[in-house]
């Protein structure tokens, strides 16, 4: 099983990496803040240079989800010339 981590644009303060986190692990946001908070002051700001990492890194959940269901922008096809001396127009 491949495990995916992402970043989510719901219930994100900067840029969603601590909220993707919550949501893949299925815990409670304030308590993986508080986490981060901890770790950040613990190791002596390392945890600021792993956030700014991660948020270059991990992508958005939603657009994963539309490149997996196909839900993206529309592609807009290319139109065939027509044809002005053919009967099939008008």
């Amino acid at each position: 099983m491949k495990v995916t981590f992402y970043k989510t644009k719901r219930n994100r303060l900067l840029t969603g990496v601590l909220a993707g986190l919550a949501d893949r692990f299925k815990f409670d946001l304030s308590l993986i803040r508080f986490l981060y908070i901890l770790f950040t002051i613990a190791a002596f700001g390392l945890g600021i240079l792993i956030y700014i990492a991660l948020s270059v890194l991990l992508p958005y959940k939603e657009d994963l989800e539309a490149e997996m269901y196909g839900m993206g922008p529309r592609k807009r096809k290319d139109a065939e010339p027509i044809d002005e001396k053919s009967d099939l127009f008008w």
